[in-house]
């Protein structure tokens, strides 16, 4: 009996021994994970400022531009492009240190593959720098908002994406707050110029329509490009790549157009013309250069870190975010429908953050289940 107690004391004190052993294990797993949710989120929070500032910088500046004594539409539609030159020293400071999983993707189809969302951000800089001609701001800000919609249509067909209640309840409250902002001129708020008339209204929705159309598509095609040709773990590394060199393309195109069209011959008259004058010409045309590329940059990297859909709704919730900061920096009347549209905004990107912490909780339950199992 004394020989079998000692190997049943011994088997326990093994299996004790393989327990303690194991749930280190388990606990530095689980502070891994929650290690890498926490730089997640606050990569997630960064990529919404730099999307939400540089388009509201952009806009604001693009006011400024017209407001001032502006009027080149073919110049506004290169600056939304042209500040390329901005990324290559980030570019830099991220070398590659995995293998991408393109490693057999030929060159000539990654040149065809940013030579087309090159050419397609062109054409939605182009649409948007001509609708803004024939429409109001608020009236424009309306039919804008179709970019979402749009990419809610293409999303489940091209990037698989799976919907929600959250994620219904966000989009259907970004898609519509912007109507407060046409209600605000009609109830009266700050007068907006009258819309053209005629086929001059009816060609700058179009345009509208169009550039919407365009940034849908684009967004959830560079979401599809960066799954089937993208880098592993680089993902600030490929969105500064992907950005670079439509950013390069969409340049060429719309330069080419700022040539094309002559409007280049008045530039230095406009240049010397400018209200505030040519030094503030210069830091207006350079900002809205820097603004435009922290847009795309942001933009882009939360289609890589979570989807197209989910860029779009952070690029709408800059539709109420605007008229709010134009208050704060342009001196513009702030009214109750514009902070209820702001209100409405929030709330449906706060319902899409919300689907993505759920899904986050869900799967650290899933590793830790795994790990778990691992070490017992």
């Amino acid at each position: 009996m004394g020989e079998v107690e000692e190997r049943l004391l011994d088997i326990t004190s093994d299996e004790s021994e393989g327990i303690q052993d194991a749930k280190p294990k388990y606990n530095k797993s689980l502070d891994y994970s929650y290690l890498m949710r926490f730089k997640w989120w606050i990569e997630l929070s960064l990529y919404t400022f730099l999307s939400l500032g540089g388009q509201a910088g952009a806009t604001l500046l693009g006011k400024v531009y017209y407001d001032e004594g502006g009027s080149s539409k073919w110049l506004v539609a290169t600056l939304q492009t042209a500040g390329f030159p901005f990324l290559i020293p980030f570019l830099l400071l991220f070398p590659s240190t995995k293998t991408p999983k393109n490693n057999n993707t030929s060159l000539p189809l990654l040149a065809s593959v940013y030579t087309f969302l090159g050419v397609l951000l062109a054409a939605g800089g182009v649409f948007y720098s001509v609708a803004i001609e024939y429409l109001s701001a608020s009236t424009f800000s309306l039919l804008i908002s179709t970019q979402l919609a749009f990419t809610a249509i293409l999303a489940p067909f091209i990037n698989a994406q799976r919907f929600t209640p959250y994620i219904l309840n966000s989009v259907v409250l970004l898609a519509f707050s912007p109507l407060l902002l046409v209600l605000e001129n009609d109830s009266g708020g700050s007068p907006a110029p009258a819309p053209a008339a005629g086929d001059g209204f009816m060609l700058g929705a179009l345009f509208t329509v169009a550039a919407g159309a365009s940034f849908a598509l684009l967004f959830s095609l560079t979401e599809l490009s960066y799954e089937k040709i993208g880098g592993a773990g680089e993902a600030m590394k490929e969105t500064l790549k992907m950005t670079l060199w439509q950013c390069v393309v969409a340049t060429a195109v719309t330069a080419a157009g700022l040539l094309w069209s002559g409007e280049w011959r008045g530039l230095r008259a406009e240049m010397e013309g400018y209200k505030q004058g040519v030094f503030s010409y210069f830091l207006n045309v350079v900002g809205t250069a820097v603004s435009c590329q922290a847009f795309y940059v942001g933009s882009i990297a939360l289609t890589f870190k979570v989807s197209s859909l989910f860029s779009n709704v952070v690029i709408r919730l800059a539709t109420p975010v605007i008229p709010f900061l134009s208050v704060v920096f342009l001196g513009e009347e702030m009214n109750g429908l514009k902070v209820t549209a702001l209100m409405l905004s929030l709330w449906g990107f706060a319902s899409y953050i919300y689907q993505q912490y759920l899904d986050e909780l869900k799967a650290d339950e899933n590793q830790s289940i795994q790990d778990l199992k691992f070490s017992v």
